[in-house]
Formats: C-alpha cells, structure tokens, sequence
C-alpha cells in the first residue's frame, strides 16, 4: 500500500484519532461512574482501584503481541474494525455486570480487545503517509487518548445526570455504559471501507523477533527513549485518576465540576499538546527525545503549583500546561521509534513498545500515588503523594529524555568532524 495523497492520509489519520478517542473513553467511563457503581455492587476502593489499573492494563499489555500477530495474518483494517466493536461490546458488558466479578471479567475483555487497536492503528498511518507528514498523522492519533479522556469525564458525567433525569427501570450507571458501548458500533463498520498493507507471507512470529532484535541492537538509544515514554505514561495516567479527586480535596468542588475542569484540560490541552509535538517533530527531524525531555520538564516543573497553589486558577492552570507538557512527550514517543525502526517491523516493534509503557506505566501510576497518598493521609496527603510519586518519575523521565537526546546527537557531531 503506497502512501496516499496528503488529503487521503490526513483522513486515514483523522479516523485513527476517533477511533483512539473511542476506545479510551470507554476505557475512562468507568471513573465517572464509580460511586453508583460502588453503592449497586458493594464494591470497595480497593475492588474499584483493581478494576480501573490492573484488571485492565495487565491483560492489555500481555496481549498486545499475540494480537500484531493476527495483523500478519488478517488486513490491519479488518482487524481494527474487530477491536472496536469489542470494545464497544465490553463496554455494554460492563453495565450488565451484577458483581465485581463479572465487570472485572468485563474490563479483562476491554483490555484484551484494545490490545489491538494501537498497532494497528500505527500501521495504517505509516502505510497512508508520506514521510514528511507522519509526525502530524501520529500525533493524531496519539491526541485521540486526549480527547478521549476528557470526553469520558465530560460526557459520561452528562449522561449520568441526563439518565438520573428521565429515571426508569435501569441503573443510570448501566444506562451510560451502554450508551458509551454503542457509540462506537458505527464507526467499526466504518472502517471496513477503508484500504489496508497486504498480510505479510511471513510468519509474525519471526517478525516480532526481528523487531525485538532491531530495538536491542539499538537499545543505546532506545532503552533510554522508551524510558522517558514510559514515565510519562505514567504521570498523565496518574492525573487523569486523581486530579479530579485533588481539585474536590483542596479546593472545595464538587465532582461534576471537578470532572467538567479535569474533562476539559485532557481534552482541549491534550489534544493541542499532541498535535503541537507533531509539527515540531516533522520540523526538528530527529529531535523525539530533545522534545520528550521538553514536554517531561514543563510538565514536572508544574506539579508544584497543582499541588500547593491554594488558589483555583492557579492549579487548573499548572494542570493544563502539565497536559500539554505530557502529550508533547507522548507524540514524540512514538513518533522517534517509527524513525528508529525498520519500515517493515514497525507494526511489531509499537506492540513491543505499547506493551511494556502499558504493563508498566498505566498498571503502577494510579496505584502507586494511592497507595503512597493511603500511608501518608491527611488533609494533603493526596497532594503530597501526586507531587513526591510523579515529580520523582518526572524527573527519571527527564534524565532518560536527555541521556537519548545526547546519544542521537553524538554521531552527527563526530560525522560532522
């Protein structure tokens, strides 16, 4: 599949952001949702915590590989399409669960069905693209998780209240879930219509090996970069728990406006942090890590604010510049690893790299500010958790971002010599 006409591959990439958007808001539905969801199942924070981290993140990064496999096999949007009608599907599951048990088995479904929405979004892009365009067509896509985040808050919080509205015999909670669930059944079909890379001759399982092999015989760069993405994801995974649950602690909110605030800012800063980390990607060239470091610092000096402002406009503004700090990152992730990469391995080498920063960015980040905010406790413990937990991983970040950066830019000043 030659790259396509620009105007066609911005709308292959367009397609790829909603469908991002999609799939990580039925993913963040559930926080919205979570206290008539606990009070229905007699769920405790400990259950709820399980649900929203591992029961998801454990089982999504395990199969990340076995699904590129599929991708060897069956046409990348074929395959897309799959995975997010099983998204969709899981999520109406979600509001037919009558335990925590069977909404567990639900979320276990989310993350195994999503596991192949990543990759094979990927290699769309780069087979629908020019080189010169990419950064910006990743960048849209990447800016999808945005927007899907804030719409979760946003519009799941909406919904709620709308279904509280107009009662009846269902649960509102399980009203949302279904609706959330159904959005996303056109657009699966939707994506049959579009072309896809023929299916490699060649086994997947060699291929991965190969882009396994590619990224350790590059791992000086590499090991660094992937470092850096992964606090990252670690951080923005971390706000997106508990910033609302700061702003309703420290400045007296309720959760609908705290949510509407949180919802706008991963939405609206984080789609313009994304996009903005592609145009300056496509203008600096090889610059990913120099710009990974940029959008972690930014991002780590303004968890000081959030964190100890005692005034409301100061923290949502700390947040918003922290958004956009971390999704310059995030762009830049991927983007420097399709320029690292053989063109062929691509596809396996994102499955590697999604399925480490999922395992272990999104599974530790919420646990770990909870379980430190938990040990701390207090008027502020959550506070203090958010700014110990995420500006030490903010500043490792930093540290990897420029120890790549430095690695990239050594061989082009001794050629230069």
């Amino acid at each position: 599949m030659p790259p396509l006409p620009r105007y066609q591959g911005y709308r292959v990439a367009w397609l790829m952001a909603l469908v991002h958007m999609l799939a990580v808001g039925d993913r963040f539905v559930l926080s919205i949702l979570i206290e008539p969801v606990k009070a229905d199942l007699g769920l405790g924070d400990a259950m709820i915590g399980a649900l929203q981290g591992p029961a998801f993140a454990i089982v999504n990064g395990l199969a990340v590989i076995p699904m590129i496999l599929l991708a060897r096999r069956w046409p990348l949007a074929r395959l897309l399409a799959v995975a997010l009608a099983g998204s969709s599907g899981a999520t109406i599951a979600c509001g037919l669960a009558t335990s925590g048990g069977t909404l567990a088995a639900a979320r276990m479904m989310l993350g195994l069905v999503q596991a192949a929405i990543g990759p094979a979004a990927m290699g769309l892009i780069v087979a629908a693209m020019a080189p010169a365009h990419r950064g910006r067509g990743i960048s849209l896509f990447t800016g999808g998780a945005s927007l899907g985040r804030g719409c979760a808050m946003i519009g799941g919080g909406a919904l709620l209240a709308l279904f509280l509205r107009l009662g009846g015999p269902v649960a509102p909670w399980r009203a949302v879930f279904v609706a959330a669930g159904a959005i996303g059944l056109p657009v699966a079909l939707l994506l049959l219509r579009i072309g896809s890379p023929a299916a490699a001759a060649r086994g997947g399982g060699q291929r991965m090996g190969e882009a396994l092999r590619g990224m350790i015989s590059d791992a000086r760069v590499l090991l660094p970069h992937i470092l850096a993405a992964l606090c990252a994801v670690l951080v923005i995974q971390s706000l997106t728990s508990w910033s609302a649950s700061l702003l309703i602690r420290l400045h007296g909110l309720t959760p609908p406006r705290a949510g509407l605030y949180v919802g706008l800012a991963m939405m609206l800063a984080g789609a313009f942090g994304h996009v903005l980390g592609g145009m300056l990607a496509d203008r600096w060239g090889r610059g990913a890590p120099a710009l990974m470091l940029l959008g972690l610092a930014v991002a780590t000096l303004a968890l000081w604010p959030l964190t100890r402002a005692g005034d409301l406009a100061v923290a949502l503004a700390a947040l918003v510049v922290a958004v956009v700090g971390l999704s310059i990152t995030l762009a830049n992730g991927l983007i420097g690893l399709q320029a690292r990469m053989d063109p062929a391995l691509r596809v396996e080498a994102t499955a590697i790299f999604l399925t480490l920063v999922t395992l272990l960015g999104t599974a530790l980040g919420p646990w770990a500010v909870g379980a430190v905010a938990q040990a701390i406790a207090g008027p502020t413990g959550l506070a203090d958790a958010i700014g110990r937990v995420l500006g030490l991983t903010g500043l490792l970040g930093c540290g990897a971002g420029l120890v790549a950066a430095r690695r990239i830019a050594r061989p082009r000043r001794q050629g230069a010599e």
